[in-house]
């Protein structure tokens, strides 16, 4: 069995690696093809159409699971896909309502700032600070998650949430302050910013909750209020995230009563907390902060947030169709340990294995399939900027498996590792847009994340490779 597990990974490895390295080489020749073809254009956005259709088909037919556990469920589940559909509906809702209103939204100014220009720069803070703002809570409720018993998970965090919030507000300055230095804005833009990025915190803190108790419904009511309360209002900049967070509230229920308790987070573990968030978070984030700081956001918005669409895509798919299997994994792994024999923990560890492995690479292909849709409909519906669409894609690229691969690592417990290779890219982030065009920074913060998922590769091959004592004896034999 052992021997035939073996040959089937070692067979889907080969064929997920060659997809990937096709893709990627397919993406790479756009910009020639687009020149074959010169006026004939539409035929690359019909190919890229295609080619999503083809990548949804199979990526919302699920996937089996891998662990013993749940082999006997069937392939063609559509549970797995209602539940991506769900967990994408920011996506979804948000890139359907935002092209609406940006007319509207166009002929506001704030403090002689075009609003479009103050949601923008709010909307690309505030993913990468919400990796800062939502790290903590999960230590407050890391030793309740096991048992899954989301009364008792919803107390615990109302009774931190108030202070956990007040806490975070502080770490908007450490965008609001480049962002005023880059850009000069009158104090009433800046504060605008700063309330839209503190009514963004409370909403992406009441989503917690949603989260962990995989509530995808919930999940998606909260963003289609978000987007209904944009469509309807879009000048009214504050209403959409309270609007939103109001959904979650309401959610809590009675527990929304132990708000009174107040409890202060430890600030070492809060700093250390969202330090970790900023680092972890800035791989996939940091670039369009800085592109906006270092362009007066000016730079091609459709073309970059087209291009990005594709890692963004992938990076959902892992966590809501493949993280699941991974966890049930670990989970067999733990019990083997406690309660099995040695050659029932020795299969156990070789599947854990081979389920992170299924699930980064997976990953990797579903997302370098779709840089090549997007380079392609971009090619079609833009001509004119397909180098910087195809820059972006496959940059994007390896910030989504640099990701992945940091969250690997930080799971088995190498958190200083993931945190470095954060900071690496950070650095030359900031570098790469201070010293070239976009289309240079992107094509050195390409090359750069290249040599860092490499990296990245080796180490998690390395910690993974025997999981059992990464995860768990480690911890033992330290003492």
């Amino acid at each position: 069995m052992t021997a035939l597990r073996t040959l089937v990974h070692d067979s889907f490895s080969r064929t997920r690696t060659a997809t990937i390295v096709v893709a990627l080489l397919l993406t790479g020749l756009v910009p020639v093809v687009l020149e074959l073809l010169g006026s004939h254009a539409e035929v690359l956005v019909i190919a890229g159409g295609l080619l999503v259709l083809l990548t949804a088909f199979l990526v919302l037919r699920g996937s089996r699971p891998v662990d013993a556990e749940h082999a006997s469920e069937p392939a063609g589940s559509s549970r797995g896909g209602v539940e991506l559909l769900l967990y994408l509906s920011p996506v979804i809702f948000l890139n359907i309502v935002f092209p609406l209103v940006s007319p509207r939204m166009a002929e506001a100014t704030v403090g002689g700032v075009q609003l479009t220009h103050v949601v923008l720069a709010s909307s690309i803070t505030v993913p990468w600070l919400a990796q800062a703002a939502c790290m903590p809570a999960y230590r407050a409720i890391g030793d309740l998650m096991a048992e899954r018993d989301m009364q008792k998970i919803t107390q615990r965090f109302c009774e931190v949430w108030p202070a956990m919030f007040l806490q975070t507000l502080p770490l908007a300055a450490l965008f609001a302050l480049p962002l005023w230095l880059a850009t000069g804005w009158s104090w009433q833009a800046m504060g605008a910013y700063l309330l839209l990025l503190g009514a963004h915190v409370l909403f992406v803190q009441s989503l917690v909750l949603a989260n962990v108790g995989e509530r995808r419904g919930l999940w998606a009511v909260a963003w289609g209020a978000y987007a209904l309360a944009l469509a309807v209002v879009p000048t009214v900049w504050i209403l959409p995230p309270l609007v939103a967070a109001a959904t979650q509230i309401a959610a809590m229920g009675r527990q929304l009563s132990h708000v009174r308790v107040f409890e202060r987070l430890d600030h070492r573990n809060f700093a250390a907390d969202a330090l970790r968030g900023l680092l972890l978070g800035s791989v996939l984030w940091a670039d369009k902060f800085v592109l906006f700081l270092a362009t007066d956001g000016t730079f091609q918005v459709i073309v970059v947030f087209m291009a990005m669409l594709p890692a963004v895509l992938a990076y959902n798919f892992y966590f809501v169709n493949m993280a699941p299997h991974v966890d049930r994994a670990v989970s067999g792994l733990h019990r083997a340990i406690e309660k099995e024999t040695l050659p029932v923990l020795a299969s156990r560890s070789t599947l854990l294995s081979y389920v992170v492995d299924r699930s980064v690479l997976r990953t990797g292909a579903v997302g370098m399939v779709l840089t090549l849709a997007a380079a392609l409909l971009l090619g079609g519906l833009q001509p004119n900027h397909v180098l910087l669409a195809v820059t972006v894609a496959v940059a994007s690229w390896t910030f989504m498996m640099l990701t992945l691969l940091s969250y690997e690592l930080d799971y088995i417990g190498e958190k200083i590792t993931a945190q470095a290779l954060g900071a690496v890219h950070l650095v030359v982030s900031v570098l790469a847009f201070a010293v070239f065009s976009t289309n240079g920074a992107y094509a050195l913060l390409l090359l750069a994340d290249l040599v860092l998922v490499a990296g990245a590769w080796a180490l998690y091959k390395r910690h993974w490779a025997q999981p059992e004592y990464t995860l768990f004896w480690r911890h033992a034999t330290s003492w």
